[in-house]
């Protein structure tokens, strides 16, 4: 592969195709226009014959590979040559490769399905079109590695039991209300009980933030994984989870809000069969849909949980939302699971109040917790990590113990 250096013209449209690979790729996306033309300008074409395996140790982690077009598989291997992990990339898919430290206790292999062109940086081509902001990608292409080793020891401990795992929904009438997290806090607390064994699905549209909130680099999704021929679906799905230190699978519906068309009931339908066979629970994060692929959710839900902040407006939409859920959905009482969240100081309702207006029980309350949720993501770290002792933290260790009692996943 070429080094970084003197790069001769590149044709308009070449260029193009290549910022817009970057720009669609999590850890790229974010950089200034010049720089991924400057990075644009450095990929390298390597063409891959049917049947051609390009194989990378330790030191991949020093060279970026895209699958600009064709059809190729991406596998890893352990040092003694057993499969751990396997997908096949769409066209400008990122393939994540092993960090350097690593060694040799990985390998990546790229194989040709068909004639495919991938497009590689080198680091010496990195260092030049990066300059300062080399620090911030290689963070986060270290992260991915971390992600994918995650990935694959989670793949290895839900082998060994398939079964169908119970979802829980969690939805909210009203924007920023903290269902996502909620979701994302009350997953982790489930996945210390069940390490590997949980998975939070991102179905906030059309902007969704769990994995964001979890400190992970999303890099697939639902929606991308529907593009692969029908026997790759499952495989790709696979490959769209990325799981945090915590054991806790994040798997989003979407990455780009042009995509929220494709998440239709059908396709959201396939995904929860396929998660909740490799999965002891499957959360789902609705945020305030109520879109085709949310109601699919709420259909299958074994636990409904409704987030309501104790607000004026947001008790007439939480009202109009529980009435479409009992009298339109059939949805009975004792699936839904409603938490009061106080976003707020000082709120103008108490829970006797909302539970008077709504009619319904409350199952908890989280307190007040002034900015600690927005100063965990900021810190790049989950609230119940940050400070396990705060609000937000201790409701969502009681949402989880809630949710394991209800639906006996200890029996």
């Amino acid at each position: 592969m070429a080094a970084g250096g003197s790069h001769a013209a590149e044709p308009p449209s070449s260029l193009q195709l290549r910022v817009r690979i970057l720009e669609m790729s999590s850890v790229f996306a974010e950089l200034p226009d010049g720089v991924l033309r400057a990075l644009a300008r450095r990929m390298q074409p390597v063409q891959l014959a049917p049947s051609d395996t390009l194989r990378l140790g330790g030191r991949g982690g020093d060279v970026v590979i895209f699958l600009a077009s064709g059809v190729a598989e991406q596998s890893i291997t352990d040092a003694a040559g057993k499969l751990l992990l396997t997908r096949r990339p769409a066209p400008g898919d990122l393939l994540i490769l092993p960090a350097p430290r690593t060694g040799d206790r990985y390998v990546t292999s790229i194989r040709g399905l068909s004639l495919s062109t991938l497009l590689t940086l080198d680091r010496d081509g990195l260092l030049e079109g990066l300059g300062p902001d080399v620090e911030k990608v290689a963070i986060a292409l270290d992260k991915l590695w971390e992600q994918q080793v995650a990935a694959a020891a989670a793949t290895q401990a839900q082998a060994t039991s398939r079964s169908s795992a119970p979802i829980v929904a969690f939805f909210s009438a009203k924007g920023g209300s903290g269902v996502s997290t909620l979701a994302v806090n009350t997953a982790a607390a489930l996945s210390a009980k069940y390490p590997k064994q949980v998975l939070l699905i991102d179905l906030s549209a059309p902007f969704g933030h769990a994995a964001l909130f979890a400190d992970l680099v999303a890099t697939g999704s639902i929606a991308g994984a529907s593009k692969a021929a029908p026997a790759d679906f499952e495989k790709n799905l696979r490959g769209a989870i990325v799981y945090h230190k915590t054991g806790l699978g994040v798997l989003p519906g979407t990455l780009r809000p042009e995509q929220v068309d494709l998440m239709n009931a059908d396709l959201t339908g396939r995904a929860l069969d396929a998660a909740a066979g490799w999965h002891r629970i499957v959360l789902a994060d609705l945020g305030t849909s109520l879109a085709e692929a949310a109601l699919v959710v709420i259909e299958r839900a074994e636990r409904l949980v409704v987030v309501v902040p104790p607000e004026m407006a947001a008790m007439a939409d939480a009202r109009r939302a529980l009435a479409i859920f009992r009298d339109i959905m059939n949805v009975p009482d004792n699936r839904l699971e409603l938490v009061l969240n106080n976003r707020v100081p000082g709120a103008p309702l108490d829970r006797n109040g909302v539970e008077a207006t709504l009619g319904h029980k409350m199952s908890l309350t989280v307190n007040f917790d002034d900015t600690r949720p927005e100063d965990a993501a900021l810190a790049g770290s989950l609230v119940l990590q940050r400070d396990p002792s705060s609000q937000v933290s201790r409701g969502s260790n009681e949402l989880a113990r809630l949710i394991v009692g209800k639906l006996k996943l200890d029996g």
